[in-house]
């Protein structure tokens, strides 16, 4: 088994703070990174009177992925507002120009090549209807191109028949020919009531593709309506449903606003976008008008058409449905400080008089000029968060939050098997050369101990054997 080193746990243990510092210091981004991999189906943005109609849009299109999800650069884009009545601004009975202008630029700004204004006119000529409406002076300014069809005098070459392969009451139907000929095309309804169905809203706002959308009361409108949003040569890739202000009662036009005529207009300050028209038309349905959206009979045939989801607690429970208010979506640029111009201070000479010298001018002092805060006016500029995520730090403390959950798996794993004990070495036998060596010392101590006792026994034997030697007496001393 490898030993897991003093220095080896010291770079685990860095690495797994590290990993661990970055996840929690980058987890709003990283998360709102996820989200973006996976964006709902529909968006509601719920705003108030001080965001305008570009703020709402923003705030409705960036949890979707922006507006580059859905336009990319060189195409034409074909836009169908709601320009049918000859009402003013601000009635809910035409787009409000402000959204109309806020969606062009973003999709210009997209990079599109081409942006064509599609709808036709039902009782008034369209010269008229744009320029009542705001939105003519809104086309011209911008550079897009008008093809706001008047209902009785346009040339048949202005359309096209298109099939409807999945329609069950239409088959086949002639459309506006710049529609078909658009590379994409952006859905922009109106929330209204209507005289003849309950609500107009995303889905039957297809309509307004149609040479004579009468045509549809032949066949049965509610299905017609349900055909013609499945037929793929008008299919838009995004849905816009306006309801900054929506029409809650009666017809779907009328000169009243949210002032004059509050029981029919009111301000609600929402946009609801996605790519699911059933879905946004259900939330509309229930949220804006209190009624089921399965009472509808036209929005619950484009459900059984494969249009979208009906269901508007479950899309929300999925996270299919999101709400979001605009300070959660998008931020806006920290005011930064600038020095107001100052003119150079000027030199006021003084003359002071000294004995026997002559005038000299002296300086006065002038204040150092001071730095003045500018402030951003409101709505002077806003930026996506997909703009934040797609810094290159966001990578970065992925990278580290991977490389310190790597590390700490195998730091873990490196303890678990040093927490394992390891079995004791068992004792091994000497050899028999290792004894024979390990008793030649004890021999020759044994021999030697037995050797020196017999040399004393020997010596003390032969002692006893001599005769015992006589003392001389007194006397006999003096005799030799």
């Amino acid at each position: 088994m490898q030993r897991l080193s003093r220095r080896g746990l010291l770079r685990g243990a860095a690495g797994v703070a590290a990993g661990c510092w970055a996840s929690q210091l980058w987890k709003p981004a990283l998360d709102a990174l996820a989200e973006t991999l996976d964006p709902p189906a529909v968006v509601v943005a719920e705003g108030t009177n001080e965001d305008s109609a570009e703020v709402l849009l923003r705030a409705a299109l960036a949890p979707l992925g922006g507006i580059e999800r859905f336009v990319k650069p060189g195409q034409t884009v074909c836009i169908k507002p709601n320009a049918t009545w000859m009402n003013p601004p601000h009635t809910a009975s035409s787009t409000d120009p402000d959204l109309l202008r806020a969606l062009i630029a973003m999709v210009k700004a997209a990079g599109a090549s081409r942006v064509i204004i599609v709808d036709r006119s039902v009782f008034d000529p369209p010269a008229m209807v744009l320029d009542v409406s705001g939105l003519g002076a809104v086309i011209e300014e911008t550079g897009a191109e008008a093809h706001v069809l008047d209902r009785y005098v346009e040339p048949k070459s202005k359309y096209t028949d298109i099939d409807i392969p999945q329609g069950k009451a239409f088959r086949n139907i002639s459309v506006i020919k710049a529609a078909v000929e658009a590379d994409v095309r952006i859905n922009m309804a109106v929330a209204k009531t209507h005289i003849v169905v309950p609500v107009t809203l995303c889905c039957k706002h297809m309509m307004g593709f149609l040479e004579t959308p009468p045509e549809l009361h032949t066949g049965g409108l509610d299905q017609g309506i349900a055909d013609i949003g499945t037929a793929p040569a008008i299919k838009p890739v995004l849905h816009i449903l306006e309801a900054i202000r929506a029409r809650v009662r009666g017809a779907a036009y009328g000169d009243g606003t949210d002032i004059t005529d509050p029981d029919r207009v009111k301000r609600l300050n929402k946009i609801i976008a996605g790519t699911d028209p059933v879905l946004i038309d259900a939330w509309a349905t229930a949220n804006i008008f209190g009624r089921s959206p399965m009472e509808v009979t036209h929005i619950k045939r484009c459900f059984e058409s494969g249009l979208g989801e009906i269901d508007v607690e479950k899309a929300i429970a999925s996270g299919r449905l999101q709400r979001f208010r605009p300070a959660q979506v998008l931020i806006t640029p920290t005011p930064t400080v600038t020095a107001t111009p100052t003119p150079a201070p000027e030199v006021q000479p003084t003359t002071v008089m000294l004995p026997e010298q002559e005038p000299t001018a002296t300086a006065i002092p002038t204040p150092v000029p001071t730095r003045a805060p500018t402030r951003r006016p409101a709505g002077e500029e806003i930026i996506d968060i997909n703009t934040v995520l797609n810094a290159p730090l966001v990578p970065l403390a992925a990278v580290i939050g991977g490389v310190g959950m790597v590390v700490g798996r195998r730091l873990v794993g490196g303890l678990r098997q040093q927490s394992v004990a390891s079995p004791e070495p068992e004792a091994v036998a000497p050899s028999e050369e290792e004894d024979e060596r390990s008793e030649e010392p004890l021999r020759a101590r044994r021999g030697s101990s037995r050797a020196a006792g017999e040399s004393s026994r020997s010596h003390a034997q032969e002692k006893s054997a001599r005769p015992a030697r006589r003392r001389k007496g007194p006397e006999e001393s003096h005799d030799r």
